[in-house]
Formats: structure tokens, sequence, C-alpha cells
């Protein structure tokens, strides 16, 4: 549906509108947000990033096991999880939290991520690295690759298991970018949802069955994620997700006096305090303008992809529109001719690109009489 806005003539128009209600001031919401005992903390949605709450978010701080959700992330990017590992005696010698295997023994990639994950295995953790990168140096150059790959710019691994080391940091924010990277893996949901999974040695083809470190995935509404960490330095610290009505946040808590309480009050508050809204559709015309010389003389101009985000409830969200009063043709629907700006409150704004709905050519200049006639019988 059309959008039409009615502005004063010039070279660059601009429109700032509140949508759907009364904007509420930035970091405004309609209650206030719990009390987290947690050093550090942040709740952003898994689809767009949004951050809904943060506290010392952006702070250099020990990630203790919630590391290996870079190792995992890695490992599933890689494949070949059919692939048989043979358990080195460094894996064997880990020290912390354990699969409990043993050096001589073969499991599969894809059992090794199961323990990974749900057992927070520091064995299986160099198992992996090994088998993926010939050692756990260079598997860890990998990940510290891919973390500023991902704008983890607080973020550097000196392990894949998270065993404090000078070096090794992380912070609330960093550890929500690689949550959210990891839960678009569909075997990394698979497997973080999961109560528990059976893995099998294969040398003596013994089944066993493993059982989650997540307490929030028994009883928690909607919970689906993701992973523990304790040490220590780090204290007690959790990223968890939940989804409810096809919305899935993600709460990040670091050396936290009670994780389950401070992810859950994060989560809960966020389900019922804030709500994702359309604010751009693909495709949807959202202003016109006239085209000087052009055929035909206005152009519809629409975003070529939808955009969400996140208000509290009964706020809203501020529109900018940036596009000349007049275009010149010609036109084409790859062609950008404007912007739209959406600022959600407290939130960066989210810069889209605007469109021509269809091709605007320049208007053939009329044809007089006797030009046409000559042209017909040329002297």
């Amino acid at each position: 549906m059309l959008k039409q806005w009615t502005l004063a003539a010039g070279a660059t128009a601009m429109l700032s509108l509140m949508l759907p209600g009364t904007a509420l001031a930035a970091g405004e919401s309609s209650t206030l947000a719990p009390e987290v005992g947690a050093r550090a903390a942040i709740l952003v949605n898994a689809r767009n990033g949004a951050i809904l709450y943060e506290k010392n978010a952006f702070r250099q701080m020990d990630p203790a096991s919630l590391t290996k959700m870079m190792t995992a992330l890695l490992v599933i990017e890689h494949g070949h999880l059919n692939q048989v590992v043979t358990i080195s005696k460094r894996a064997d010698y880990t020290s912390g939290s354990s699969l409990h295997i043993s050096q001589g023994q073969q499991y599969t990639r894809l059992d090794l991520l199961k323990g990974l994950l749900l057992r927070s295995g520091n064995d299986a953790s160099v198992a992996l690295a090994e088998s993926e990168a010939g050692s756990v140096e260079r598997f860890v150059a990998e990940m510290n690759v891919k973390a500023q790959q991902l704008g983890a710019f607080n973020t550097s691994f000196e392990n894949t298991h998270g065993l404090t080391r000078p070096g090794h940091y992380s912070s609330a924010y960093d550890l929500s970018l690689i949550a959210r990277t990891a839960l678009r893996l569909p075997l990394f949901q698979e497997i973080v949802k999961s109560p528990e999974q059976d893995i099998l040695e294969l040398t003596r083809h013994k089944k066993r069955t493993i059982h989650t470190t997540n307490a929030l995935l028994f009883g928690f509404p909607g919970a689906d994620g993701v992973k523990t960490g304790t040490t220590s330095a780090a204290g007690k610290c959790l990223v968890a997700s939940a989804t409810r009505d096809n919305r899935q946040l993600i709460a990040v808590v670091l050396y936290s006096p009670d994780r389950w309480q401070d992810a859950g009050s994060l989560l809960n508050w966020g389900f019922s305090q804030w709500s994702s809204v359309k604010a751009l559709s693909s495709g949807d015309a959202m202003v016109k303008r006239p085209v000087a010389g052009g055929n035909p003389e206005t152009a519809a101009l629409a975003p070529h992809h939808s955009v969400w985000v996140d208000i509290p409830l009964n706020g809203g969200y501020a529109t900018s529109v940036d596009v000349p009063a007049r275009l010149r043709p010609p036109l084409s629907p790859t062609q950008r001719a404007g912007f739209i700006t959406i600022t959600p409150p407290a939130q960066p704004p989210i810069r889209v690109g605007l469109y021509p709905t269809q091709r605007v050519r320049k208007k053939l200049p009329p044809v007089r009489f006797w030009d046409w006639l000559l042209h017909r019988h040329p002297r």
C-alpha cells in the first residue's frame, strides 16, 4: 500500500514520523527492566540483533565454556561430521569439564560435537580442533579470524574450551553475535535445544546417553538453547535462548550469582514488554516522485527487502525519507533513487535504499508534421 506524503519542493525532501504510536524516549519502556545480578548482560533479538537490554555488554570478560559456541560453529561450517576421530593423548588429558573420552577411542565428529555442546566437554573440544585443523593452535587461530569476521572485536581466544588463560576474553555483546550466527545453523539449533543425545564409541560399539547442562531446557517456556559456562574466574555464565510466537530472543549473562534467574527474567521481560513489528515490506511503495521528462511522469519507490524492528509496548519508531523532490530519467528498478531510515528507540538507525518499482524511460519529444513528412518523402 502506497504511503503518500506531501512535501515542500526542494532538492531533497525529508520526513520524520513516529509509528505505530507515541514514541518513548531512548531506552524508556512501559515497564522497567528486571534487576540483573550478573556483572555483564545483554538481551537481543535473534533475527536482527536489536539490543533490548544491556549492562556492561562491551566489557572484556572471561567467557568460560561459552567459548565452545565458536568451536562448534567452525566445526559445523567445515562439515564432514561423519568423519571418525581417534582421541589423542592431549585430548584425553585435558582438564576441566569432560565428556570422559580416552586416548585411542574413536567417535564421529558429530558425536564429539554433541559432547562439546551438551556436556561441555573440554576434551571433546581438543579432539575436534585436532581433527579439523591438525592442531589446537591452528584451530584457535581460525576462531580468532572468525570472531573478527563477525564483528566480535572485544574477543580473543587462546584455547578451544574456555579454561582461564591470559589473553582469553570476550564480551556479552560479542557472545550474542556468535550465538546468533551459530543459531542460524540447523544442526547447532538441534543439538543445543536437546535435553539429551546418544553418542557411540566406535572401537567397542558402546552407546551412552549424555544430558545437557542447561537447566532452562527443563521447564522454561520456549527455551531452545544455548550454552553454559563456569570457572572460578568467570563465575556462572549462560547464553540462553527462547522462542515464543515465532520470535527468538537471546540472553547472555556473565559472572552471575544466579544465571537461571537472570537469564529467565530478561527473556520473560523481553517477550512481555517488547514486540517485533514489520517497519518495511519488500516491494511496498513508500513514496512517489515526479520524473521530469519521464515516461511515465511519476515513479513509486520501494525497498528491496523487509525490515523488522523491536519497540517497547506503547512505543514507536522514527521514519525519515531522503529522496530528491524530482527525479530524472532513465530510472531502473536496480537503480537506487533515495533512502528511508528507520530509527527504533535506543537502537542504531537502519538505512535502506529505495528503488523505482518500474522502469522509467525518457519521454520522446513530439514529432512536428513537416519533420514527419520530410522523413517519409526525402528529396
